[in-house]
């Protein structure tokens, strides 16, 4: 594949296929367009994609079928979904079968172009407002490739993960108007497929908060201030068990 990233567009909206071809081709992408899923399918055949854009909404075969149909031919192409609609079954469904993220119309042009330029990297969620935290993670992870999202509110969070995929999702406990074993347990129901790893800091209350996400399936946790080589062997770690379906939970201390 060239350092270009190539797109495909699947929208049976003229003037939305045309508005957002004319951006990604400004930003240095090579852009095809299509109006129907039968179409992208056989597109895809034929060209080599970096990632898809796919309206649930378009004729022939509806985009979830179309999403499906690519992916069973090519399983290392990125999807990213796109509706003006409400369908919170769906999001869930295409996300569960690998879909890159299900955004809502009209689109955050700004989110869908770092998207694109990010979706091959491992995707990352940190939760927490503690600001030290965010910037020595992102640091750290951008230049291995991670695609690092970061959120300071549990709400902006679970807006978030309704329609982004995400790998890896990293919790601190102490959070504002949400403890992070809520947002947890919330965030489970949203992204099952997501690893999560607690952060916690040294009190009583945050080990019995971190350690409780645990014995409902989070991962692990790490302690504050974190130990940046230890997170970066246990997401290459996570990433590895990921890649061969294998997740297995490091024991705590």
């Amino acid at each position: 594949m060239t350092s270009t990233k190539r797109i495909l567009i699947v929208d049976d909206e003229t003037h939305m296929r045309t508005t957002l071809s004319d951006i990604l081709s400004d930003e240095g992408f090579d852009v095809d367009t299509v109006a129907d899923g039968l179409t992208a399918v056989a597109m895809c055949e034929s060209h080599e994609y970096s990632v898809v854009l796919l309206d649930v909404r378009v004729p022939g075969i509806d985009g979830v079928e179309t999403f499906r149909r690519i992916r069973r031919r090519h399983e290392d192409l990125r999807v990213v979904m796109m509706s003006a609609y409400g369908r919170d079954e769906l999001k869930q469904t295409a996300l569960e079968e690998g879909a890159v993220a299900f955004l809502s119309k009209p689109l955050d042009i700004e989110n869908v172009i770092d998207l694109i330029h990010d979706v091959h990297g491992t995707a990352l969620l940190v939760v927490s407002d503690d600001m030290d935290v965010c910037q020595s993670v992102r640091t750290l992870l951008k230049p291995q490739g991670y695609r690092v999202t970061m959120s300071c509110s549990p709400y902006d969070a679970l807006e978030l993960a309704e329609q982004i995929h995400f790998d890896v999702i990293l919790i601190d406990v102490l959070l504002p108007e949400m403890n992070g074993l809520e947002l947890y347990l919330s965030l489970r129901k949203l992204a099952p497929g997501a690893v999560v790893v607690m952060l916690s800091n040294s009190g009583a209350e945050s080990e019995q908060l971190a350690r409780k996400a645990i014995h409902n399936t989070a991962y692990t946790l790490l302690h504050k201030p974190l130990d940046l080589p230890q997170l970066g062997r246990l997401l290459s770690r996570i990433t590895r068990q990921r890649v061969s379906h294998a997740i297995k939970k490091p024991a705590l201390n």
